[in-house]
């Protein structure tokens, strides 16, 4: 999500805040939300409190990657069309549409004020962020002194803010009010981006401490700072309990809160006193200080280490009277959910995105075994069908030779036997024609001997048979 990269902080503090020391990075891993948290996944009234005479003046605790009501989509759209005529306003990249809608509804629906309100919003943005922050500087050493800290969740695993007036009121003077804004808009930006999980829960409960203050001579900076986390940091309160307040106190509140809007009205809660029940309706006692009522030590449990980063004094949240399979899903479902794209990737439980991608990756490796397999085979298969091919190949060729040399042979062989039949049919017409001339007389007798004209003609006939027969063979 583009808010979240709107601090910047210093190079030794990529862990993120300079926590090198174990004990510190122990305490800081501790107050993220807690693995169950992913599974929690609000439902009706956790989302948004209709109001159904006045819609507009509505409560809506989830903003980011839920589905609007048809009201709210008409104001959506009304207050982009307002934004869209001023031309020159330029909306920040993470001005997405459900930030719009969060001013839409601050100002209950009167547009124009909303329109002023984010004007506003974005000069404190511009001249506030990013904000760069280092081990020495003023900002953790103002959050240090312990007037405004984070310390428990509760029941759904929104984190507790605390406000101590007194000591406020000790320290104030050290610092001027632009250092202590600016502490205080650092650390509620710090629980935005660390302590929240959009989509499932988006707001924090606050306990402001009176006790031993004068609600008359309370110092202006600090009226001004309460005021500017609800101004500055829209629609992030889900609670405010106010504690410490004299009878004559909570007798004038109560007169006044029936001038309060009555959404802001129903966020305040005063309590009687210590321990008051409605603290415990929907936080356990171990996320609650002892000075409050509740069970867990107070802060700070490691005073060396100071009030920062935030703490939780115990890990776990939901009530034990509450049936956790109502409230959280489980973790098959979460992660059908995930693969289905309905939770986004920005929101994704780091608990199990780690072990998802490493099964990812494993899948991917084993699928590309697989492939590189069958491409293996099928290479070899491919490689088997050239070399029969080869053999067939070089075995035509052989045949061949072996039929050429034999039609050669067959060639020279016929070559020869017409030579001999050429010859010896010349020969025996030679010597048929020579015999058919010879006048067997006296004086051819004397001339000639017939005995060895006849053993002569025999000799050659003998003769021609041999060289048929050779040639045959």
């Amino acid at each position: 999500m583009e808010e979240l990269k709107r601090i910047t902080y210093a190079k030794e503090a990529e862990n993120p805040f300079y926590l090198n020391d174990p004990k510190l990075l122990e305490i800081y891993n501790k107050c993220l939300p807690p693995k169950e948290s992913y599974y929690y996944f609000p439902k009706g009234e956790e989302i948004i409190t209709i109001n159904s005479k006045k819609p507009l003046k509505s409560i809506r605790r989830v903003y980011f990657n839920i589905e609007y009501k048809d009201f709210e989509i008409k104001l959506l759209n009304e207050f982009k069309q307002l934004l869209n005529k001023h031309t020159e306003l330029k909306l920040p990249d993470f001005f997405l549409d459900y930030y719009i809608l969060m001013f839409a509804y601050a100002r209950g629906g009167d547009l124009e004020e909303s329109y002023k309100m984010v004007v506003e919003y974005l000069e404190f943005s511009n001249k506030m962020f990013p904000m760069t922050v280092t081990p020495d500087s003023k900002i953790i050493e103002i959050l240090n002194k312990g007037f405004i800290y984070v310390y428990g969740r509760d029941n759904r695993f929104r984190p507790i803010i605390v406000c101590q007036a007194k000591v406020f009121q000790k320290y104030h003077k050290e610092y001027k009010f632009e250092e202590l804004l600016q502490a205080v808009s650092f650390m509620a930006q710090f629980v935005i981006n660390r302590l929240l999980l959009p989509g499932q829960f988006e707001t924090w409960n606050m306990i402001v401490n009176l006790k031993g203050v004068s609600v008359i001579s309370l110092p202006d900076s600090l009226k001004k700072l309460i005021p500017a986390l609800s101004k500055y940091f829209i629609s992030k309160l889900n609670k405010n309990f106010i504690i410490g307040l004299n009878f004559i106190t909570r007798i004038l509140y109560k007169i006044a809160v029936n001038f309060i809007d009555p959404v802001t009205a129903s966020k305040n809660i005063v309590l009687e006193g210590k321990g008051d029940p409605n603290l415990f309706k929907f936080i356990r006692p171990d996320n609650i200080e002892e000075q409050f009522g509740g069970t867990a030590p107070n802060m700070p449990v490691d005073k060396e280490n100071g009030y920062f980063p935030p703490r939780m004094p115990s890990q776990h949240f939901i009530k034990d009277e509450e049936n956790k399979d109502n409230i959280l899903i489980n973790e098959e479902e979460y992660i059908k959910r995930y693969k289905e794209g309905k939770i986004p990737i920005e929101t994704v439980s780091p608990y199990i995105y780690h072990e998802l991608k490493q099964k990812e990756e494993l899948e991917k490796l084993k699928a590309q075994e697989i492939e590189n397999k069958i491409k293996e085979e099928e290479i070899k298969l491919i490689e088997n069908k050239e070399k029969e091919k080869e053999e067939i190949l070089q075995s035509n060729l052989i045949q061949n030779k072996i039929i050429l040399e034999k039609q050669k042979i067959f060639d020279e062989k016929s070559e020869k036997i017409e030579k001999v039949k050429k010859f010896v049919n010349y020969n025996w017409k030679i010597d048929e024609e020579s015999n058919k001339k010879i006048v067997y007389n006296s004086d051819y007798i004397k001339q000639h001997n017939i005995i060895k004209d006849i053993n002569n003609f025999g000799m050659k006939r003998q003769k021609f048979s041999e060289n048929i027969f050779l040639i045959n063979k």
